[in-house]
């Protein structure tokens, strides 16, 4: 009953319209008073506040800024030109281009959509006046960008290691096998119906145009190396690395690139402020989420009834990926992550399944639900610098979204993907 009443509240009103934040409070503070009315209200703005006083977080504001910096200083254009030299020459070269920009942009701006409003703005168009249509070049845009926050750096991960109290180092190593996996998964999608439709190819690129390319893209490139080598290295904590990769990305736009001027730093600054802001109240929210769900010990209650149907880490693995992927339908996957981290990882942990591999399938299952129907901000926002309605770019979506399961369920039934960096690294 209690279940009910967390859970069913905070999907009302996040139905009715109310901003997910607030459907979250909301029913935390209504539970609160029906299930726990001595308890004084004064504790709820406490655990919020406790939740977001975290130095850890500090890291979020920096990415945000870093990613932001790098997408106006000039690194788009340059990241794809690098990939055209690469795999260009495959058939349905444009295709793969696409994705293997996102693979080296999610080491950039971390960020699923900050990946489609920048890879799209370019690639789409351009696919466009090469014969391809809207819809698919906008589907296989929003289907790649969901390894932007695989890839370290990544904002929802670091979330994740706040909430499930895990290094972000770890965390950040886990990320990267499980990004190649995608993109490799959706490489060959392309790559059957490149055969299929008869899909162009270009002319290989001699190994001197790679070489030119790379160097161009070699600066912005190095973020992710900086990034994460910083905090293996133990030279910097995770939140010091995001101020060096601020530091970098504005010296490398204004000064290297010369293509981030006043009025970009301004609309970066304010473009930080706004993503780390929603992102701190959220954890915020978060927090006494957390804390009731520990209280009322409704962990203990979900581990109950998946344990009647057996005790296999596998099916519950399996049905963690169902439970998310059908979460990620309607909510952002911030939100999810504070519904599903307390109430599913202490079950995890319960049946052996490692925090670290546990954390890269849950944030993946949520990135998938970016590309998907009713929330799917992905696809709105690529059928938008397409000019196609939604609804085409869906239907394109559809062998794109095989790839993505298959990626899942290698993700989730082979741990070593995820788990080799970190052990390798980290011991």
């Amino acid at each position: 009953m209690t279940t009910l009443l967390l859970f069913g509240s905070m999907l009302l009103l996040a139905l009715i319209g109310v901003p997910l934040v607030f459907a979250i409070l909301a029913a935390s503070v209504v539970t609160l008073l029906v299930v726990r009315p001595e308890m004084p209200l004064l504790l709820v703005g406490q655990v919020f506040m406790n939740g977001m006083d975290q130095f850890l977080l500090l890291a979020v504001g920096f990415f945000f800024l870093a990613g932001e910096f790098m997408n106006r200083g000039g690194i788009t254009r340059r990241v794809i030109d690098f990939a055209q030299t690469l795999v260009g020459h495959f058939r349905g070269g444009l295709a793969q281009v696409n994705i293997v920009s996102s693979l080296f942009f999610s080491g950039i701006s971390g960020s699923a959509v900050a990946d489609t409003a920048a890879i799209g703005s370019v690639m789409i168009p351009e696919m466009k006046a090469r014969g391809y249509s809207g819809a698919f070049a906008a589907a296989i845009t929003q289907c790649s960008s969901v390894v932007g926050p695989i890839i370290p750096p990544s904002i929802p991960i670091i979330v994740y290691a706040v909430l499930a109290e895990q290094s972000v180092g770890a965390m950040f190593l886990a990320g990267i096998l499980p990004g190649v996996v995608i993109g490799l998964c959706l490489m060959a999608a392309v790559a059957l119906l490149a055969r299929r439709r008869d899909f162009e190819s270009s002319p290989r690129q001699p190994v001197t145009a790679m070489a030119r390319a790379g160097a161009r893209a070699a600066v912005a490139l190095l973020t992710p190396v900086l990034i994460v080598g910083g905090i293996l290295g133990g030279i910097m904590t995770a939140t010091e690395a995001g101020a060096i990769a601020c530091l970098y990305a504005f010296l490398t736009g204004t000064l290297y690139f010369r293509e981030l001027d006043l009025p970009g730093i301004a609309k970066s600054l304010i473009g930080a402020a706004q993503g780390t802001a929603m992102v701190l109240v959220i954890v915020g929210a978060s927090s006494l989420f957390a804390w009731i769900v520990a209280d009322l010990r409704l962990s203990q209650a979900v581990g109950d009834l998946i344990t009647r149907f057996g005790d296999s880490p596998l099916l519950f693995l399996l049905m963690v990926n169902l439970f998310a992927l059908g979460l990620g339908l309607f909510l952002d996957p911030l939100a999810a992550l504070v519904i599903l981290v307390p109430l599913l990882l202490p079950n995890a942990v319960d049946l052996g399944i490692d925090p670290v591999h546990f954390g890269i399938m849950l944030v993946f299952n949520l990135m998938i639900g970016l590309t998907t129907p009713p929330v799917g901000y992905l696809i709105y926002l690529s059928a938008h610098i397409a000019g196609e309605r939604p609804e085409r770019v869906m239907r394109e979506s559809l062998p794109f979204m095989v790839a993505l399961f298959v990626a899942l369920a290698i993700l989730t039934f082979v741990p070593a993907v995820t788990t080799l960096l970190p052990r390798l690294f980290m011991t």
